[in-house]
């Protein structure tokens, strides 16, 4: 298993299209990952978008990303990047 935290920096938070865009990159490229969000005391599934949805991340949130399985360096390199980005409403 591998971790990262990161830092939200896109002023309006991780809304919809972020994580839509998330959760079809954590699906579709890595099906042998496990992939877990992790906001304060919660923890999510990262393939589910109604589960992403109720962690309400806003800016300058702290979030891990934790990836088990294949290709977890990778996954987590790709994963990782969505929170470092800014999102154009």
């Amino acid at each position: 298993m591998l971790e990262k935290k990161f830092v939200i920096i896109n002023p309006t938070g991780f809304h919809t299209r972020p994580i839509r865009a998330l959760v079809d990159t954590a699906t579709d490229d890595f099906p042998d990952c496990e992939v877990k969000i992790v906001k304060g005391d919660r923890t999510i599934n990262g393939k589910s978008l109604i589960h992403m949805l109720t962690l309400g991340i806003k800016y300058q949130d702290e979030i891990t990303v934790r990836v088990e399985g294949g290709c977890e360096a990778e996954a987590l390199e790709t994963l990782g990047a969505f929170f470092g980005k800014i999102y154009k409403e």
